[in-house]
This record gives structure tokens, sequence and C-alpha cells, in this order.
């Protein structure tokens, strides 16, 4: 079984529309959006379209649930509060009940997929630091094989023993082999706001029987999704965080 894994697209059409054109291409059986479909980017209406068309699972992301109105936005900065009024009013009565309908979590086949930490899903804290990583483990133990996570807009991969003895392995490679003797923690990185000073859309794909797991990152129309920003009226830091990665 092939299982592709998006996350974080905050309204960026571009990026989007170049993944699903490949997602397209390798046919994968199951897409799970790991959340945060807005926030951001001057397309949420046509993003959220797009995922609900593709993904047969998406996760409630916190610019979503503040979207939505479940969520109080004053933990945000200024520039993600303004985008998440300015989103606000742009989405149809429909695209936010689907939003406001998504679960904390899903559970799939011995995997966890968590738009944020799986410890306390609806509190959307970050998994960055070794400390967030040994909570994780620590607190689902080997109930699942392999815990996918988005939020942080990075990619890596960190894996420990299943018996939870030795050091944590951190990778940072395009394919990592699955060890059926070792737990991970995926972090998928973002499709439309990535933030590893790389500006490409990023996502992966999990082969469950040649178990491999595999980053794509894609090339999209970068400047044109900038451009929207600006034209929209939203904070140029937006745009200019599109076009560094960071």
């Amino acid at each position: 079984m092939r299982i592709a894994v998006i996350a974080d697209v905050h309204g960026n059409l571009e990026a989007l529309s170049t993944v699903v054109a490949d997602l397209r291409k390798s046919m994968p059986d199951l897409v799970v959006s790991l959340g945060d479909v807005v926030g951001y980017g001057a397309d949420p209406q046509p993003c959220c379209n797009i995922v609900k068309e593709v993904a047969q699972r998406n996760i409630m992301g916190n610019h979503d649930a503040a979207a939505a109105g479940m969520l109080d936005t004053t933990y945000f900065n200024d520039n993600a509060r303004e985008g998440i009024q300015w989103t606000r009013g742009k989405l149809s009565e429909a695209a936010l009940s689907w939003l406001s309908s998504a679960a904390y979590t899903f559970a799939y086949e011995g995997m966890l997929f968590s738009h944020d930490s799986p410890v306390d899903p609806e509190e959307f804290d970050y998994v960055v630091t070794m400390t967030d990583v040994e909570k994780a483990f620590s607190a689902l133990g080997a109930r699942f094989s392999i815990m996918f996570v988005g939020h942080a807009h990075r990619r890596f991969t960190v894996s420990r023993e299943v018996r939870g003895d030795g050091a944590l392995v951190v990778d940072y490679a395009d394919t990592v082999a699955i060890d059926e003797r070792r737990l991970y923690i995926i972090s998928v990185g973002s499709v439309g706001q990535p933030r590893d000073h790389d500006n490409t859309a990023s996502y992966g794909i999990l082969d469950t029987d040649r178990r491999l797991y595999t980053v794509k990152r894609l090339s999209y129309a970068v400047e044109t999704a900038c451009d929207k920003i600006l034209r929209a009226g939203l904070p140029r830091w937006l745009a200019n965080r599109l076009r560094m990665g960071v």
C-alpha cells in the first residue's frame, strides 16, 4: 500500500496544484492531509475544495480551527492573525463546516496521523526538539509504529528502538528504510509554507510493502503565489517567507 501524506497547504494554490499533479502521476492508495489547509496564502477556498477532493482524511490544524472560529488567535503572531481574519471572509459556509468537522488525529493500520504533537493534539504543540519527540514516544509507547506530524513546516524523521532503549536517530534523507524493530515520528514538511530554507513544496509517500518512506520536493510558481498575497493586501512578510523558505 502507498500512503501519501500532505500537510500545511496554507492557502497556497500554486504549491498544492503542483503536488496534486504529482499525486495523480504516482496514484497512491490513500492520501492523508495533516491540516492547516488555510492561513497565510491567498487561495483558501480553492485549496479547501482541492484537499477535500483528493484527500480521504483531513486532520484539524490550528489555522483551520482558528478560521472556523474554534480557536482563539491571541497567541498567533500579528501576520498570522491578520491572515486568519482575511481568510475567514473568503471561505464559504460549506468550507468552514468542512474544516470544523475534521478530527484531531487519525489512526490507521498501526500508524497515527496528527497535525501537531499527538500527545495532546488539541493543544497544537510543536514536535521540533528532542524533548518533544521523547514526550511523544513516552506517551504513546509502541501502540503506533509510525506517527506522522506537520505543524513545524520542516521535514525530518526520528526513530528509536521498539523497546525504548538506545539513542534517538534523526534522519534528513530523502528516502528512509522503515525498520520493523524501530518506532518512527515523521515530520512531513509543508506543501505551501516550507520553513527549512528550501522553498519547494514538500510531502511524503510511505510504501508499506517495500517499507520505504520517500520525501518529495517539488518546484512550483513561487512568485505567482507571492504576487497573489501582495495583491490581496496581506502582509508582505508572508510573501517574503515563501521566497526564502523560512
